[in-house]
Protein backbone atom coordinates (compact mmCIF):
# COMPACT_ATOMS: atom_id res chain seq x y z
CA UNK A 1 0.00 0.00 0.00
CA UNK A 2 1.31 3.41 -0.99
CA UNK A 3 -1.57 5.64 0.04
CA UNK A 4 -1.19 8.98 1.87
CA UNK A 5 2.36 9.64 0.73
CA UNK A 6 3.86 12.53 -1.19
CA UNK A 7 4.15 10.75 -4.54
CA UNK A 8 4.08 13.19 -7.42
CA UNK A 9 4.99 11.04 -10.45
CA UNK A 10 4.80 7.39 -11.48
CA UNK A 11 7.00 6.50 -14.43
CA UNK A 12 6.94 3.56 -16.83
CA UNK A 13 8.19 0.31 -15.27
CA UNK A 14 7.61 1.43 -11.68
CA UNK A 15 5.91 -1.91 -10.89
CA UNK A 16 7.94 -4.14 -13.16
CA UNK A 17 8.34 -7.67 -11.80
CA UNK A 18 5.10 -7.52 -9.75
CA UNK A 19 3.06 -9.67 -12.09
CA UNK A 20 1.30 -11.41 -9.17
CA UNK A 21 0.19 -8.19 -7.47
CA UNK A 22 -3.56 -8.19 -6.80
CA UNK A 23 -4.18 -4.92 -4.92
CA UNK A 24 -2.53 -1.54 -5.34
CA UNK A 25 -3.54 1.47 -3.24
CA UNK A 26 -1.99 4.78 -4.29
CA UNK A 27 -4.88 6.89 -2.99
CA UNK A 28 -4.60 10.16 -1.10
CA UNK A 29 -1.42 11.29 -2.81
CA UNK A 30 -2.65 14.80 -3.44
CA UNK A 31 0.45 15.83 -5.40
CA UNK A 32 0.24 12.98 -7.88
CA UNK A 33 -0.24 15.07 -11.04
CA UNK A 34 1.27 12.80 -13.67
CA UNK A 35 0.85 9.14 -14.54
CA UNK A 36 2.81 7.53 -17.34
CA UNK A 37 0.53 5.79 -19.90
CA UNK A 38 2.45 2.56 -19.17
CA UNK A 39 2.69 2.98 -15.41
CA UNK A 40 0.68 -0.19 -14.65
CA UNK A 41 1.86 -2.28 -17.56
CA UNK A 42 2.36 -5.96 -16.66
CA UNK A 43 -0.03 -6.08 -13.67
CA UNK A 44 -2.17 -8.74 -15.28
CA UNK A 45 -3.48 -10.14 -11.96
CA UNK A 46 -4.39 -6.82 -10.40
CA UNK A 47 -8.05 -6.79 -9.37
CA UNK A 48 -8.19 -3.65 -7.18
CA UNK A 49 -6.64 -0.26 -8.01
CA UNK A 50 -7.15 2.82 -5.85
CA UNK A 51 -6.28 6.22 -7.29
CA UNK A 52 -8.75 8.35 -5.33
CA UNK A 53 -7.93 11.84 -4.05
CA UNK A 54 -4.70 12.19 -5.97
CA UNK A 55 -5.16 15.51 -7.76
CA UNK A 56 -5.31 13.86 -11.18
CA UNK A 57 -6.64 16.12 -13.93
CA UNK A 58 -6.15 13.82 -16.94
CA UNK A 59 -6.16 10.09 -17.55
CA UNK A 60 -4.02 8.81 -20.46
CA UNK A 61 -6.03 6.68 -22.84
CA UNK A 62 -3.62 3.71 -22.40
CA UNK A 63 -3.42 3.95 -18.61
CA UNK A 64 -5.46 0.79 -17.94
CA UNK A 65 -4.37 -1.14 -20.99
CA UNK A 66 -3.75 -4.83 -20.19
CA UNK A 67 -5.40 -4.84 -16.74
CA UNK A 68 -7.67 -7.68 -17.75
CA UNK A 69 -8.28 -8.91 -14.17
CA UNK A 70 -9.27 -5.56 -12.68
CA UNK A 71 -12.60 -5.57 -10.82
CA UNK A 72 -12.53 -2.43 -8.64
CA UNK A 73 -11.32 0.94 -9.87
CA UNK A 74 -11.40 3.98 -7.56
CA UNK A 75 -10.96 7.32 -9.32
CA UNK A 76 -13.17 9.52 -7.15
CA UNK A 77 -12.29 12.94 -5.71
CA UNK A 78 -9.85 13.99 -8.41
CA UNK A 79 -9.98 16.79 -10.99
CA UNK A 80 -10.67 14.68 -14.08
CA UNK A 81 -12.71 16.70 -16.59
CA UNK A 82 -13.20 14.17 -19.40
CA UNK A 83 -13.00 10.46 -20.15
CA UNK A 84 -10.96 9.60 -23.27
CA UNK A 85 -12.56 7.31 -25.81
CA UNK A 86 -11.51 3.70 -25.17
CA UNK A 87 -10.14 4.38 -21.69
CA UNK A 88 -11.84 1.27 -20.24
CA UNK A 89 -11.72 -0.92 -23.36
CA UNK A 90 -9.65 -3.73 -21.73
CA UNK A 91 -11.58 -3.84 -18.45
CA UNK A 92 -14.13 -6.51 -19.34
CA UNK A 93 -14.07 -7.91 -15.76
CA UNK A 94 -14.55 -4.57 -14.01
CA UNK A 95 -17.60 -4.55 -11.70
CA UNK A 96 -17.19 -1.32 -9.69
CA UNK A 97 -16.21 2.05 -11.15
CA UNK A 98 -16.10 5.10 -8.89
CA UNK A 99 -15.86 8.45 -10.69
CA UNK A 100 -17.78 10.73 -8.33
CA UNK A 101 -16.36 14.02 -7.09
CA UNK A 102 -14.56 14.96 -10.31
CA UNK A 103 -15.12 17.69 -12.91
CA UNK A 104 -16.52 15.61 -15.75
CA UNK A 105 -18.73 17.73 -18.01
CA UNK A 106 -20.02 15.25 -20.58
CA UNK A 107 -20.34 11.53 -21.28
CA UNK A 108 -19.70 10.93 -24.95
CA UNK A 109 -20.72 7.98 -27.10
CA UNK A 110 -19.09 4.70 -26.00
CA UNK A 111 -17.55 6.39 -22.97
CA UNK A 112 -17.81 3.08 -21.11
CA UNK A 113 -17.16 0.77 -24.03
CA UNK A 114 -15.97 -2.67 -22.95
CA UNK A 115 -17.46 -2.61 -19.44
CA UNK A 116 -19.80 -5.50 -20.16
CA UNK A 117 -19.76 -6.78 -16.55
CA UNK A 118 -20.00 -3.45 -14.74
CA UNK A 119 -22.32 -3.60 -11.73
CA UNK A 120 -21.94 -0.16 -10.12
CA UNK A 121 -21.24 3.19 -11.76
CA UNK A 122 -20.98 6.24 -9.53
CA UNK A 123 -20.93 9.57 -11.38
CA UNK A 124 -22.53 11.87 -8.82
CA UNK A 125 -21.14 15.27 -7.80
CA UNK A 126 -19.59 16.07 -11.15
CA UNK A 127 -20.48 18.79 -13.66
CA UNK A 128 -22.19 16.59 -16.21
CA UNK A 129 -24.58 18.48 -18.47
CA UNK A 130 -24.58 16.20 -21.52
CA UNK A 131 -25.01 12.43 -21.81
CA UNK A 132 -24.83 10.98 -25.30
CA UNK A 133 -27.53 8.49 -26.22
CA UNK A 134 -24.86 5.79 -26.71
CA UNK A 135 -22.90 6.43 -23.52
CA UNK A 136 -24.30 3.38 -21.67
CA UNK A 137 -24.41 1.04 -24.65
CA UNK A 138 -22.35 -1.81 -23.11
CA UNK A 139 -23.80 -1.56 -19.61
CA UNK A 140 -26.43 -4.27 -19.89
CA UNK A 141 -25.47 -5.72 -16.46
CA UNK A 142 -25.36 -2.41 -14.59
CA UNK A 143 -27.36 -2.55 -11.35
CA UNK A 144 -26.58 0.81 -9.72
CA UNK A 145 -26.25 4.21 -11.42
CA UNK A 146 -25.71 7.45 -9.51
CA UNK A 147 -26.04 10.71 -11.45
CA UNK A 148 -27.27 13.03 -8.72
CA UNK A 149 -25.86 16.52 -8.08
CA UNK A 150 -24.84 17.29 -11.66
CA UNK A 151 -25.97 19.87 -14.23
CA UNK A 152 -28.33 17.67 -16.22
CA UNK A 153 -31.41 19.29 -17.77
CA UNK A 154 -32.55 16.63 -20.24
CA UNK A 155 -31.79 12.95 -20.69
CA UNK A 156 -32.94 10.95 -23.66
CA UNK A 157 -34.98 7.84 -23.01
CA UNK A 158 -32.79 6.03 -25.53
CA UNK A 159 -29.85 6.66 -23.22
CA UNK A 160 -31.42 4.50 -20.53
CA UNK A 161 -32.70 1.74 -22.81
CA UNK A 162 -29.54 -0.47 -22.61
CA UNK A 163 -29.77 -0.55 -18.80
CA UNK A 164 -31.95 -3.64 -18.66
CA UNK A 165 -30.57 -4.84 -15.28
CA UNK A 166 -30.74 -1.48 -13.49
CA UNK A 167 -32.26 -1.56 -9.99
CA UNK A 168 -30.98 1.58 -8.27
CA UNK A 169 -31.07 5.00 -9.91
CA UNK A 170 -30.48 8.43 -8.43
CA UNK A 171 -31.14 11.52 -10.57
CA UNK A 172 -31.90 14.13 -7.90
CA UNK A 173 -30.01 17.40 -7.56
CA UNK A 174 -30.09 18.30 -11.27
CA UNK A 175 -31.78 21.05 -13.28
CA UNK A 176 -34.48 19.03 -15.02
CA UNK A 177 -36.65 20.76 -17.62
CA UNK A 178 -40.08 19.13 -17.48
CA UNK A 179 -41.60 19.93 -20.86
CA UNK A 180 -41.84 17.88 -24.05
CA UNK A 181 -38.06 17.42 -24.03
CA UNK A 182 -38.34 15.11 -21.02
CA UNK A 183 -41.09 12.99 -22.53
CA UNK A 184 -38.79 10.09 -23.47
CA UNK A 185 -37.23 10.00 -20.00
CA UNK A 186 -40.66 10.32 -18.38
CA UNK A 187 -41.94 7.34 -20.36
CA UNK A 188 -38.88 5.29 -19.37
CA UNK A 189 -39.37 6.17 -15.69
CA UNK A 190 -42.98 5.00 -15.90
CA UNK A 191 -41.75 1.57 -17.00
CA UNK A 192 -38.84 1.40 -14.56
CA UNK A 193 -39.53 -1.04 -11.72
CA UNK A 194 -36.40 -0.42 -9.69
CA UNK A 195 -35.70 2.08 -6.93
CA UNK A 196 -35.23 5.67 -8.03
CA UNK A 197 -34.81 8.99 -6.31
CA UNK A 198 -37.00 12.03 -6.72
CA UNK A 199 -36.54 13.75 -10.10
CA UNK A 200 -37.32 17.37 -9.22
CA UNK A 201 -38.35 19.75 -12.01
CA UNK A 202 -36.61 23.11 -12.24
CA UNK A 203 -38.61 24.44 -15.20
CA UNK A 204 -41.08 25.51 -16.49
CA UNK A 205 -42.22 27.63 -13.52
CA UNK A 206 -45.68 26.01 -13.16
CA UNK A 207 -43.98 22.64 -12.61
CA UNK A 208 -41.09 23.82 -10.43
CA UNK A 209 -40.29 21.47 -7.53
CA UNK A 210 -42.63 18.82 -8.92
CA UNK A 211 -41.42 15.24 -9.25
CA UNK A 212 -41.16 14.31 -12.92
CA UNK A 213 -42.34 10.80 -12.19
CA UNK A 214 -45.65 12.06 -10.78
CA UNK A 215 -46.54 14.28 -13.75
CA UNK A 216 -49.30 13.46 -16.18
CA UNK A 217 -48.53 13.19 -19.87
CA UNK A 218 -50.59 16.32 -20.56
CA UNK A 219 -48.38 18.37 -18.23
CA UNK A 220 -45.17 17.84 -20.20
CA UNK A 221 -46.44 19.21 -23.50
CA UNK A 222 -45.81 22.55 -25.14
CA UNK A 223 -42.21 22.93 -26.28
CA UNK A 224 -41.45 25.90 -28.51
CA UNK A 225 -41.18 24.63 -32.08
CA UNK A 226 -38.05 26.17 -33.61
CA UNK A 227 -38.77 24.56 -36.98
CA UNK A 228 -41.24 27.35 -37.79
CA UNK A 229 -38.55 29.98 -37.51
CA UNK A 230 -37.80 31.64 -40.84
CA UNK A 231 -34.40 33.08 -41.51
CA UNK A 232 -35.14 36.38 -43.18
CA UNK A 233 -31.51 36.99 -44.09
CA UNK A 234 -31.35 34.27 -46.75
CA UNK A 235 -33.04 36.22 -49.53
CA UNK A 236 -32.28 39.85 -50.24
CA UNK A 237 -33.73 42.24 -52.80
CA UNK A 238 -30.59 44.42 -52.96
CA UNK A 239 -26.90 44.11 -52.37
CA UNK A 240 -24.85 46.60 -50.39
CA UNK A 241 -24.19 48.46 -53.64
CA UNK A 242 -27.96 49.01 -54.00
CA UNK A 243 -28.16 46.66 -56.96
CA UNK A 244 -30.61 43.88 -57.53
CA UNK A 245 -29.56 40.62 -55.97
CA UNK A 246 -29.03 37.60 -58.20
CA UNK A 247 -30.45 35.25 -55.56
CA UNK A 248 -33.58 33.55 -56.95
CA UNK A 249 -36.88 34.11 -55.15
CA UNK A 250 -37.87 31.71 -52.36
CA UNK A 251 -40.24 28.87 -53.10
CA UNK A 252 -42.78 30.36 -50.74
CA UNK A 253 -43.40 33.28 -53.07
CA UNK A 254 -46.45 33.31 -55.40
CA UNK A 255 -45.82 31.61 -58.75
CA UNK A 256 -45.91 34.86 -60.73
CA UNK A 257 -42.85 36.23 -58.95
CA UNK A 258 -40.66 33.48 -60.40
CA UNK A 259 -41.16 34.51 -64.04
CA UNK A 260 -39.09 36.99 -65.98
CA UNK A 261 -39.94 40.66 -66.30
CA UNK A 262 -41.75 40.13 -69.61
CA UNK A 263 -44.72 38.97 -67.61
CA UNK A 264 -45.27 42.50 -66.36
CA UNK A 265 -45.38 44.06 -69.86
CA UNK A 266 -48.65 42.34 -70.60
CA UNK A 267 -52.03 43.97 -70.15
CA UNK A 268 -52.54 43.10 -66.56
CA UNK A 269 -54.14 44.99 -63.73
CA UNK A 270 -53.09 44.95 -60.13
CA UNK A 271 -50.26 46.24 -57.97
CA UNK A 272 -47.66 44.03 -59.65
CA UNK A 273 -47.94 45.55 -63.14
CA UNK A 274 -49.12 49.16 -62.58
CA UNK A 275 -51.04 48.96 -65.90
CA UNK A 276 -54.51 50.30 -65.20
CA UNK A 277 -55.04 50.52 -68.98
CA UNK A 278 -53.74 48.68 -71.99
CA UNK A 279 -49.97 48.67 -72.16
CA UNK A 280 -48.31 50.49 -75.07
CA UNK A 281 -44.98 48.74 -74.87
CA UNK A 282 -45.60 46.74 -78.05
CA UNK A 283 -43.36 47.60 -81.03
CA UNK A 284 -46.36 48.69 -83.13
CA UNK A 285 -47.48 51.36 -80.67
CA UNK A 286 -43.95 52.60 -80.10
CA UNK A 287 -43.59 53.10 -83.86
CA UNK A 288 -46.83 55.04 -83.95
CA UNK A 289 -45.63 57.31 -81.17
CA UNK A 290 -42.36 57.99 -82.99
CA UNK A 291 -44.13 58.94 -86.24
CA UNK A 292 -46.21 61.64 -84.55
CA UNK A 293 -45.10 65.30 -84.67
CA UNK A 294 -46.71 66.28 -81.42
CA UNK A 295 -45.94 65.14 -77.91
CA UNK A 296 -48.81 66.12 -75.65
CA UNK A 297 -50.25 64.95 -72.39
CA UNK A 298 -53.58 64.21 -74.04
CA UNK A 299 -52.33 60.94 -75.60
CA UNK A 300 -52.78 59.03 -72.38
CA UNK A 301 -54.87 59.29 -69.29
CA UNK A 302 -53.89 62.07 -66.88
CA UNK A 303 -53.39 59.72 -63.96
CA UNK A 304 -50.85 57.69 -65.97
CA UNK A 305 -48.64 60.56 -67.23
CA UNK A 306 -47.89 62.41 -64.03
CA UNK A 307 -44.46 62.35 -62.48
CA UNK A 308 -45.39 59.85 -59.78
CA UNK A 309 -41.85 58.94 -58.74
CA UNK A 310 -40.59 62.52 -58.43
CA UNK A 311 -37.67 62.23 -60.86
CA UNK A 312 -38.94 64.71 -63.48
CA UNK A 313 -39.49 62.07 -66.20
CA UNK A 314 -43.12 61.58 -67.21
CA UNK A 315 -44.27 58.23 -68.51
CA UNK A 316 -44.51 57.89 -72.28
CA UNK A 317 -46.21 54.54 -72.57
CA UNK A 318 -49.10 54.80 -70.13
CA UNK A 319 -47.25 53.07 -67.28
CA UNK A 320 -45.21 54.32 -64.36
CA UNK A 321 -41.44 54.03 -64.53
CA UNK A 322 -40.36 51.32 -62.13
CA UNK A 323 -37.67 51.71 -59.50
CA UNK A 324 -35.54 49.00 -57.94
CA UNK A 325 -38.03 48.41 -55.16
CA UNK A 326 -41.13 48.20 -57.38
CA UNK A 327 -40.60 44.65 -58.63
CA UNK A 328 -41.21 41.64 -56.39
CA UNK A 329 -38.32 39.95 -54.61
CA UNK A 330 -35.91 38.26 -57.02
CA UNK A 331 -37.29 39.80 -60.26
CA UNK A 332 -36.22 42.70 -62.46
CA UNK A 333 -38.12 45.84 -63.37
CA UNK A 334 -40.97 45.55 -65.86
CA UNK A 335 -39.58 48.35 -68.10
CA UNK A 336 -37.00 46.54 -70.20
CA UNK A 337 -36.31 49.14 -72.93
CA UNK A 338 -35.50 52.23 -70.84
CA UNK A 339 -34.01 54.03 -73.87
CA UNK A 340 -37.44 54.42 -75.46
CA UNK A 341 -39.07 55.49 -72.22
CA UNK A 342 -36.56 58.29 -71.59
CA UNK A 343 -36.73 59.90 -75.09
CA UNK A 344 -37.40 63.63 -74.97
CA UNK A 345 -39.62 65.47 -77.53
CA UNK A 346 -36.55 67.00 -79.22
CA UNK A 347 -35.04 63.57 -79.83
CA UNK A 348 -38.32 62.37 -81.24
CA UNK A 349 -38.39 65.27 -83.72
CA UNK A 350 -34.84 64.60 -84.82
CA UNK A 351 -35.59 60.95 -85.16
CA UNK A 352 -38.55 61.74 -87.42
CA UNK A 353 -36.55 63.97 -89.76
CA UNK A 354 -33.77 61.42 -90.13
CA UNK A 355 -35.98 58.46 -90.83
CA UNK A 356 -38.50 60.24 -93.07
CA UNK A 357 -36.56 62.70 -95.28
CA UNK A 358 -38.59 65.25 -97.27
CA UNK A 359 -38.41 66.03 -100.97
CA UNK A 360 -36.78 69.40 -100.26
CA UNK A 361 -33.77 67.78 -98.69
CA UNK A 362 -33.32 65.50 -101.68
CA UNK A 363 -33.28 68.46 -104.16
CA UNK A 364 -30.69 70.31 -102.10
CA UNK A 365 -28.47 67.25 -102.06
CA UNK A 366 -28.72 66.85 -105.88
CA UNK A 367 -27.95 70.54 -106.43
CA UNK A 368 -24.83 70.32 -104.32
CA UNK A 369 -23.59 67.34 -106.28
CA UNK A 370 -24.12 69.23 -109.54
CA UNK A 371 -22.02 72.20 -108.41
CA UNK A 372 -19.18 69.93 -107.31
CA UNK A 373 -19.05 68.24 -110.72
CA UNK A 374 -18.70 71.57 -112.63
Amino acid sequence: WLHSNNISRIQTGAFRGLGRLEELDIGDNVNLKHLSPSAFRGLVRLHRLQLHHCGLSALPVELFRGLVSLQYLYLQDNSVDHLPHGLFADLANLTHLFLHGNRIRSLLANAFRGLVNLDRLLLHQNRISLVHSGAFRDLGKLVMLYLFNNNLTVLSGDTMTPLTSLQYLRLNGNQWICDCRCEALWEWLQRFRGSSSRVGCRAPPPLADRDMKSLNSSEIEGCADSSNHINTNIFSTKTRAQQLSTVPPPRCCPPHTQHSATLYTRNKSGPSSYNSRGSTNSPLKVKQNISKNKYTDSDTDSDSDTDSDGDGHPSTNGTYRHGLSDAPVGTFSANIDHSIVKLSPELLDNLQSSTLPTTKKKRKCYKKLKVDST
